[in-house]
């Protein structure tokens, strides 16, 4: 056996730079192949050597669908097996391409678009305000502050305002006491505490949760403290809070496109490769006949061999 590993589809691998998808494709792209082995291709006559041995179709098939079918003279079924493959992995580079690029825009929206500062400005007033779980201390402003942030309060003696600029943002805001305090409110509606605290800023899940769940709404530009709500739930946010939730979930929608196509290529080199394998079987398949005599009688038995 030569251990030789067949790479005739690596190109499809560079087209799709997705660590998820790479690990899906390898699966059956990059398979140990013995098609250099010298028991199989002394003369390399591949067409004669795969029809004896219908192991070597199937692995073929699995590594490039439709190379099975072709040995096997099934045309037609390897224009099938062939167009399928070109179309999902076209399909799986559009769909990630966009989904990509949707998620940098989604990104770059919540990045010019919302605050910690906002966000951690409004929170203690609600907190203050009815929104304290009972028992709860008294915090002040300040102590949400880092020492940039309690500079520029010091000497305009107000909270800072929103620069919607990150690296200033959130240079102002001291994280852990901000969570605390999330911690510690509840939704006026159900008394219950906040399911969430405030993500690391440029996690995927910052970027999430800042437009799926109403406590973070307030931290969006055009948050108004008269006619949104954060306990009327999505019908009391913004409108680029329900902008950026939309952008969301377009490029998610997208994602899993790419993943359902995935699957669609997995499919494709195992049906090719089971057909192939079965498809050689049948026709390799030996119906002998025996008979045999007996004083009295006689029989005569038919076996199928593949």
């Amino acid at each position: 056996m030569g251990g030789k590993y067949c790479l005739i589809s690596a190109c499809c691998l560079i087209l799709i730079s997705d660590m998820k998808h790479i690990l899906y494709i390898a699966l059956i792209l990059l398979l140990p192949i013995d098609l250099l082995s010298q028991d199989i291709w002394p003369s390399l006559n591949y067409r004669e050597t795969a029809k004896e041995k219908p192991g070597l179709l199937f692995v073929s098939s699995l590594a490039i669908p439709g190379l099975g079918q072709a040995v096997n003279e099934q045309w037609w079924k390897t224009a099938l097996f062939g167009a399928v493959e070109v179309t999902a992995i076209a399909m799986i580079v559009d769909y990630n391409t966009r989904a990509k690029t949707g998620m940098r825009r989604t990104y770059r929206y919540g990045d010019t678009n919302w605050s910690v500062v906002g966000y951690a400005g409004w929170l203690h007033g609600y907190y203050h305000d009815m929104g304290r779980k009972p028992g709860s201390p008294n915090v002040p402003i300040t102590q949400l502050l880092t020492p940039e942030g309690l500079a520029i309060y010091n000497s305009t003696g107000q909270f800072p305002s929103p620069n919607y600029v990150n690296a200033t943002d959130w240079s102002m805001i001291d994280i852990n006491a901000l969570r605390e305090l999330e911690k510690n409110s509840i939704f006026l509606t159900t008394g219950r505490e906040f399911s969430h605290t405030l993500p690391d800023y440029g996690s995927q899940q910052y970027y999430e949760l800042m437009s799926k769940y109403p406590q973070f709404g307030a931290g969006w530009r055009d948050w108004n403290n008269t006619t949104n709500d954060m306990n009327l739930g999505v019908n009391g946010m913004p409108a680029m809070f329900l902008t950026h939730s939309d952008m969301s979930a377009n490029f998610n929608d997208l994602f899993r496109n790419g993943d359902n196509m995935t699957m669609l290529l997995l499919g494709n080199h195992i049906i090719s490769a089971f057909d192939a394998y079965f498809t050689i079987k049948i026709r390799n398949a030996r119906l002998e006949q025996s008979a045999f005599l007996y004083p009295g009688g006689g029989e005569v038995r038919l076996r199928l061999s593949f």
